[in-house]
């Protein structure tokens, strides 16, 4: 469940950049969307674990 609301969240922040002309948060090369991935994936697994 929380993954489905993370995942929406994100989804609407970046509707939202974009409908109103501002820049988006994430970074805009492809290493730096990997990077943001993988900390997602990485607080995803430590929060199993935990």
């Amino acid at each position: 469940m929380d993954i489905l609301i993370g995942a929406s969240l994100g989804l609407a922040i970046g509707a939202i950049c974009r409908w109103l002309d501002i820049p988006s948060p994430a970074p805009p090369t492809p290493i730096g969307a990997l990077l943001v991935v993988a900390m997602t994936a990485g607080y995803v697994i430590a929060g199993n674990l935990v």
